[in-house]
């Protein structure tokens, strides 16, 4: 593959059962919905969160994602006590365009 083949990336939906893909939607939500800084990676991005034990909800979050999207690499910085958790999400190139769309991410403070 030469730098002007654009790369396919394909979630697996047979990955997650149908009571999966429902947890996993929801997951989804909190994901971008509670995110309380989303940065734009020169690969992927980074949403940071706050931490604590609240924060096994992400972990959940990226096990389901890692099964149907096994195309994207995964990162998790737990962060020390009072301090934000934050969730890297990178890939080949084009993956930050495909998530920005998926999942409707544009870099912000909330």
């Amino acid at each position: 593959m030469d730098a002007r083949t654009p790369l396919s990336f394909v979630c697996r939906l047979d990955a997650l059962s149908p009571a999966e893909r429902v947890r996993h939607a929801e997951l989804t939500a909190r994901l971008v919905d509670s995110a309380r800084r989303i940065d734009g990676l020169e690969n992927g991005w980074a949403l940071s969160f706050d931490g604590g034990p609240e924060a096994g909800w992400l972990i959940e979050w990226m096990a389901r994602e890692r099964r149907c999207c096994p195309f994207l690499d995964f990162d998790i910085d737990l962060g020390e006590p009072g301090e934000p958790a934050v969730v890297r999400l990178t890939g080949a190139p084009g993956v930050r365009d495909f998530l920005a769309a998926e999942l409707g991410l544009e870099p912000a403070a909330r």
